[in-house]
């Protein structure tokens, strides 16, 4: 297999045609139909289905596109980067919503500081998210949850923190509850994919609760408010929550006989080239948060 395959399939996959692809790339149409019948034989499975005129990626085909789509980025950078090794290179971070918020603006800021000359992309979405652009080689690191797909990645822990249970002032719940009182409370979680709702849900399920949400956002912010407005018990960070407590605006539960922790990692693909500025971000975040 060669870049040019890769680029065909890309593309192809990208368009979802192609007839669109061959067009895209000033190629002839049999040419572009060829490459795709090589990969296919190459690697011994369909690599899409052709129904009713239209082109569907198959499951080995989505599996090939993470792997054509880090090839390929890697392929450009690296080009860059050796054709002059000492260039300074953007460094792109993703993390998650609660390490964006509570840590984030205070790293980027000090990394900042020591290396100005570095610049700094930041991209704040939830954990599935960013592993998803880790996977594409669409972002450097990522600051998140363990990783879902952990065999492609090299991950270490950088930080740990507590989450708190909380509710408005005035709600109707004791200082203290025990974990099976969860089955009854309504509950307010961050959306699917978020790295706390998964904790949250694996806590839940070890106990045998099915949890009563009534809410679900991907807005810490909207889900604070809710919270506020008495309407269910919210799982947030203990650093995250902290000044809306000390306002009055929401108060700590304490579930018996419970910790709960959020740990966080500094992910990035096995295969990832780290240019001289990525080197520098590693050393500074994994120092930084030792």
């Amino acid at each position: 297999m060669t870049l040019r395959h890769f680029r065909i399939f890309s593309e192809v996959c990208r368009l979802e045609s192609i007839t669109l692809a061959a067009e895209s790339m000033n190629m002839a149409q049999p040419a572009v139909s060829y490459a795709i019948k090589e990969m296919e034989n190459y690697y011994g499975t369909k690599l899409f289905e052709r129904m009713n005129r239209r082109l569907y990626i198959t499951e080995a085909g989505e599996q090939l596109l993470l792997y054509t789509d880090s090839i390929l980025a890697q392929f450009d950078e690296v080009r860059d980067v050796l054709r002059d090794k000492n260039a300074v290179t953007k460094v792109k971070i993703g993390t998650n919503v609660s390490y964006g918020i509570s840590w984030l603006p205070s790293l980027s800021a000090g990394f900042l500081r020591q290396y100005p000359e570095i610049p700094l992309y930041t991209l704040v979405e939830n954990s599935r998210q960013i592993e998803e652009k880790l996977l594409r080689n669409e972002l450097d690191f990522g600051i998140m949850d363990y990783p879902t797909h952990s065999e492609y990645f090299i991950s270490r822990l950088i930080k740990e923190e507590t989450m708190s249970v909380v509710c408005a002032e005035d709600y109707s719940l004791p200082q203290s509850i025990q974990i099976q009182q969860l089955q009854e409370i309504p509950l307010l979680l961050r959306e699917d994919g978020s790295g706390s709702r998964s904790l949250i849900e694996n806590l839940l399920n070890k106990y045998k609760i099915l949890p009563n949400v009534v809410m679900e956002s991907s807005s810490d912010r909207s889900l604070i408010e809710a919270c506020s407005q008495n309407r269910g018990v919210l799982f947030l960070t203990t650093a995250e929550i902290t000044p809306y407590i000390s306002s009055h605006k929401l108060r700590e539960i304490q579930i018996e006989g419970i910790e709960i922790k959020r740990y966080y990692y500094l992910v990035y693909h096995k295969s990832k080239f780290l240019t001289k500025s990525m080197k520098f971000f590693k050393t500074y975040i994994e120092q930084k948060e030792k």
